[in-house]
């Protein structure tokens, strides 16, 4: 390996990471800020709320990384013009594609290996795991954690709590508002009261208070004092859907699902499974046209002094024009099993067709020499 070619690899290796940590890192926040909600209205510890949005990692990674070897291609490559590096390498009678794409190509080699482990091993794993914490979470009930002292607070949408002061499990000055029942809405109001656990069912024991029960039909409220009172708090329990997508099954139970089926006789389910399989391993082929993509900017800027908007502005066009053609190819397979084909030839065709487009001066070249 030249001189060159190490270099040129440490340099779009820094700039890689550089982009994918700061590009995944505002993805994140923005994911982290979005399930806020648990913290703030679902029983979550803080630990739990961490781990949640760090499964979210991978999938994120998924997204930015074939951006980021994009424009870290793009970078280095605008910097070697700017810096007359390209001229040299010219004077020295090397190739400027030749000596970039031995460096590009080794570099989006390790890459595509990192994003196929991500996307066949990786992702799946976190999604199961996030889906499997949801339904634990939406399916935990009530508990202390979620209220908060002098506000309304509905845990559920039948259910409003209002407390003056808590300390742990204990409680001071409570009011609830229970509307389970449409035709006879319930209000307790309790000088005290506690979270339980009692037959491993969730109860709130309230000391002190009174019931008042408003009768729809009659149209009369109805009072009942009570020293110690137990609400039983499962009938207020969000139901969670234990529903896993396919998206969120590990690679090896989509294929045990898959094995033995005709792709005609698949069910709707059975037909997302496989549209998802396959996009699993050809997404990442996608990385090395985006790698390649920057490397049309030399046929049109090698000097300083060229415009640069135009090359730049075009390679971009058409590295979003790949992201749109894979994300709806994928989207497409769900309904049209039969064109799994696509899913495999359109990167390696976009991939030969870039090549082409990069080194057809040199075969004219060649031919020329050869007549």
């Amino acid at each position: 390996m030249s001189r060159f070619t190490t270099y040129a690899i440490k340099e779009i290796s820094s700039s890689f990471l550089l982009l994918l940590i700061l590009l995944s890192s505002i993805l994140w926040l923005g994911q982290g800020l979005r399930h806020i909600e648990l913290l703030t209205t679902d029983n979550v510890s803080f630990i739990s709320y961490v781990s949640y949005i760090v499964l979210l990692l991978p999938k994120i990674l998924l997204l930015t990384i074939p951006i980021c070897i994009f424009l870290s291609v793009l970078f280095n490559i605008n910097r070697l013009r700017n810096d007359s590096e390209l001229i040299i390498l010219l004077a020295s009678g090397k190739s400027d594609y030749e000596s970039l794409l031995r460096p590009i190509i080794f570099f989006t080699v390790l890459v595509f290996f990192l994003s196929t482990i991500l996307s066949v091993f990786v992702t799946p794993f976190s999604l199961n795991e996030i889906r499997h914490k949801i339904i634990d979470i939406r399916s935990s009930g009530i508990h202390s954690s979620i209220l908060k002292e002098k506000k309304f607070i509905s845990p559920v949408d039948t259910l409003t709590i209002f407390l003056q002061e808590r300390e742990g499990s204990k409680i001071n000055g409570l009011l609830i508002h229970d509307i389970k029942d449409a035709n006879n809405p319930q209000t307790y109001i309790a000088e005290k009261g506690e979270f339980i656990e009692h037959d491993n069912k969730k109860i709130l024991r309230l000391y002190n208070g009174n019931i008042q029960i408003f009768e729809r039909n009659e149209k009369k409220i109805s009072e009942i004092e009570f020293e110690t009172y137990d609400l039983n708090l499962s009938p207020y329990n969000k139901k969670e859907s234990s529903h896993i997508y396919s998206d969120e099954l590990f690679t090896s139970q989509i294929i045990t699902n898959l094995s033995g089926k005709k792709v005609a006789q698949f069910n709707k389910n059975e037909k997302e499974q496989y549209a998802v399989l396959h996009s699993r391993f050809t997404n990442p082929l996608y990385v090395f046209c985006f790698a390649l993509i920057p490397l049309i900017m030399l046929k049109f800027s090698k000097k300083p002094g060229d415009n640069i908007f135009i090359p730049i502005a075009t390679v971009s066009i058409l590295a979003f024009f790949f992201q749109i053609i894979q994300i709806t190819i994928s989207n497409l397979l769900i309904e049209k099993n039969n064109l799994v084909f696509l899913n495999y030839s359109l990167p390696v065709i976009f991939t030969i067709f870039i090549s082409i487009f990069i080194f057809i001066d040199k075969f004219e070249i060649k031919k020329i020499n050869a007549k």
